[in-house]
């Protein structure tokens, strides 16, 4: 796979990354909220989250793709 495929590939894959989280956002904090309502003014908590997933998300796709 040449270099300008390979980049354009990680863009589409980055665009529906973003897309994804962010409707993600707008309906995780809802969802956690009904079940956890301690956390209701804690968005950093939220924002925490996706950054754990979607940092899980890039490290388990980039090591697959280089093994």
């Amino acid at each position: 796979m040449g270099r300008k495929a390979l980049l354009t590939l990680f863009a589409i894959i980055g665009f529906f990354l973003g897309v994804f989280i962010y409707y993600l956002s707008k309906k995780l904090p809802i969802i956690i909220q009904q079940f956890l309502p301690i956390f209701s003014n804690l968005e950093w908590i939220f924002a925490g989250i996706i950054g754990a997933v979607v940092t899980v998300m890039v490290v388990v796709i980039w090591a697959y793709a280089t093994s």
